[in-house]
């Protein structure tokens, strides 16, 4: 219900909502994975990736992936394919989340792994000067908020 209802939503707007999202549930077919497009094009899949490292990612699930995997076997694949997609794309982020989705829990498991941490810091974190930073310009607006009724 949840993919029709936005997959309706976007195609009205014919692509200009920039919507690429995969949406995970269960519902009366069982688990559900759908992957929902800007244009309201919609399919369902065993497994799916999306964004600039997913090509990565697809090739580390397409060769591993297996039907009725233990949740721990498929945590490790996925585990596997993000790090893929992190270490191969610039543009993938650090941090490898995984979300468990079942019938009637959603477990949310959060930084499972961060590898590519910054290797020189500064230990007190940086401090500016404030009577250096110059504010070129300044805009206000006085906002009025009234009751409809």
């Amino acid at each position: 219900m949840a993919a029709g209802r936005l997959v309706s939503h976007v195609f009205r707007y014919g692509g200009h909502i920039g919507t690429y999202l995969i949406l995970g549930g269960v519902d009366v077919k069982g688990p559900q994975l759908m992957e929902v497009s800007a244009d309201g094009n919609s399919y369902g899949f065993p497994y799916l990736t999306l964004g600039s490292g997913s090509l990565a990612a697809m090739g580390v699930i397409e060769s591993t992936f297996k039907e009725n995997m233990s949740e721990e076997d498929a945590k490790q694949m996925l585990i596997t394919a993000i790090e893929a997609g992190i270490y191969h794309d610039l543009g993938s982020g650090s941090n490898v989340d995984v979300c468990v989705i079942k019938k009637d829990k959603v477990q949310m498991f959060r930084n499972i792994k961060s590898d590519n941490h910054k290797a020189f810091s500064k230990p007190g974190g940086f401090q500016f000067d404030k009577s250096r930073v110059v504010v070129l310009e300044e805009y206000k607006q006085k906002l009025v908020v009234q009751d409809g009724a």
